[in-house]
């Protein structure tokens, strides 16, 4: 694991769902994040992550949103979302997360049947929860070995080269 600030330029590098999310948050952590995406912005490094992710993402935005308004723990605000679709169409700031990560120089890559398949094989392997096992998957379809999380989970996976923020 190394830290995010040292991924080299020119790299390319898949971001995991934590990255866009700290991007939004105060502090050194989310500075970080922030600047990785910059640089991803302005071609430094070229970026990529997967549908899924982004879906993930949008869905963390909207609960994030929700739970400012609702002061309410995570798991009651999803509970709330769920009996409470009114409130859900209320809710904004999750409609422009795709469209923010195009436009940020991300590419969004697919999730093929192939790497679902591909991704049993991580989860029995290394432990890896499902979409953890599919970020894998995803990167070595497409030939990705750098990561950008804040999930040192995957620094046990061969092959893949680790870049955390607050390293």
């Amino acid at each position: 694991m190394k830290p995010l600030a040292q991924l080299p330029d020119d790299a390319a590098v898949f971001i995991d769902a934590n990255i866009f999310v700290l991007a939004g948050s105060s502090g050194p952590i989310g500075q970080q994040c922030l600047d990785l995406l910059d640089r991803a912005r302005y071609g430094r490094v070229q970026g990529f992550t997967a549908a899924f992710v982004v879906a993930e993402v949008t869905h963390r935005v909207m609960v994030n949103e929700a739970r400012q308004q609702l002061q309410r723990s995570a798991r009651e605000t999803v509970e709330y979302l769920q009996q409470n679709p009114a409130f859900v169409r209320s809710l904004t700031r999750h409609l422009t997360v795709a469209s923010d990560i195009g436009k940020a120089g991300i590419d969004i890559l697919p999730l093929t049947v192939k790497d679902l398949h591909a991704s049993k094989a991580y989860r029995r392997d290394y432990g890896l929860l499902t979409n953890d096992s599919l970020i894998v998957a995803v990167m070595r379809h497409q030939k990705l070995r750098h990561l950008a999380s804040h999930d040192g989970g995957f620094a046990r996976i061969t092959g893949l080269q680790l870049w955390n923020p607050g390293s």
